[in-house]
């Protein structure tokens, strides 16, 4: 990065300014629970062009009026009311090449489910600029100054499928593009961790701006890819939100996160042999799943791959980090997981000792 790139953009410091101005007037500070008080219009004026495309407006005029109906009856009411008014958006971000009787029954387990959490839906819909704000304040324009927002960004429903993701709605090669937000998992979590979602999902977006300028998919679709991409991401929010909790950033409790870095050291030697043969994303996606198994701990490629990032950061910065390709990431991730698990193999010949 040059020193022209360090110069400060006074129109951006000044739109922020007023949106920060905005919040405070208001009496809104930091990581409350405010009203919305940020327009969509000022929201949109910070992301320089592409716009906030919000599904949870439909989905809440939907069950005002689907409420109480049978479900074959909400079903037909969704899919006109909803669904088909951002057919793009479930197609390609939540149902995913599904087949039709799956869709049914993720849309069947949403509907049924919906009482229970509509109204933490509704305020989340209320409150969710200014968490926006702070969040793409924070990221952006307090860090990673050089991002570059390219598509409108959803706030929509998953489903109950994801809180965050980056999905590709903008091409038919399947290379995520696209922020998509799942507001009713959202509603469910505090400011800080809405905050740190949004972050986290950013940092996805602006590295995957370098990430697919070169390489196919299929070279993505790896297990010291996977790894990497995740700590990485975690290592960025952790950065534009410093001097949080470091459970926070991966969405962990306190034990969970005492008792996995118990068994770092074990979980480096198994996706190390991931890695090395070259495992397809079917045995490797379970590290990055909420459901614990019998081999993996709930999350488990989070932990691993921040801690991962966080050895490699000792050498580069993120900011070159981002820019390497898949070959000399594999190469950096294969050398600090070997040198993970061999701390483990050290410190049981000394105990032995």
């Amino acid at each position: 990065m040059n020193a022209s790139e360090l110069e400060p953009d006074m129109s951006s410091l000044k739109t922020v300014a007023l949106l920060l101005a905005a919040i405070l007037l208001t009496g809104q500070l930091a990581f409350a629970a405010p009203r919305s008080t940020v327009d969509r219009s000022v929201v949109e004026s910070l992301l320089g062009g592409p716009k906030i495309v919000n599904i949870v407006d439909d989905f809440l005029l939907f069950w005002d009026a689907a409420k109480g109906k049978t479900l074959r009856r909400q079903r037909r009411m969704w899919k006109q009311l909803v669904e088909s008014k951002h057919q793009n958006y479930f197609d390609r971000a939540v149902y995913r090449n599904r087949e039709p009787a799956e869709r049914r029954a993720m849309l069947d387990e949403f509907l049924m489910r919906m009482p229970f959490h509509v109204e933490a839906i509704r305020k989340f819909n209320q409150t969710f600029s200014d968490y926006f704000v702070e969040s793409f304040v924070s990221f952006k324009h307090s860090r990673f100054r050089e991002y570059q927002q390219q598509h409108d960004i959803y706030i929509g429903l998953s489903l109950f499928s994801f809180d965050g993701s980056v999905r590709p709605l903008h091409n038919d090669a399947g290379i995520p593009d696209t922020l998509c937000l799942g507001a009713e998992v959202l509603a469910d979590y505090t400011p800080d961790q809405i905050k740190i979602t949004i972050a986290h999902e950013f940092f996805h977006l602006y590295h995957f701006s370098f990430l697919f300028q070169q390489p196919s998919l299929s070279e993505i679709r790896s297990a010291h890819m996977a790894l990497i991409i995740e700590g990485m991401a975690v290592a960025g929010t952790e950065e534009a939100f410093p001097y949080k909790e470091r459970p926070l950033y991966l969405h962990f409790s306190e034990e969970d996160y005492l008792d996995q870095n118990e068994v770092l050291a074990y979980s480096s030697e198994r996706y190390l042999e991931l890695v090395r043969k070259g495992a397809p994303p079917a045995e490797y996606e379970e590290w990055f799943s909420n459901e614990a198994t019998d081999r993996v701990p709930p999350r488990g490629g989070y932990l691993l791959g921040y801690e991962l990032t966080k050895r490699i950061l000792a050498i580069f910065t993120l900011e070159q980090l981002v820019r390497m390709t898949p070959e000399q990431l594999r190469e950096h991730t294969e050398e600090q997981l070997g040198a993970m698990a061999g701390e483990q193999l050290l410190l049981m010949a000394e105990f032995d000792d």
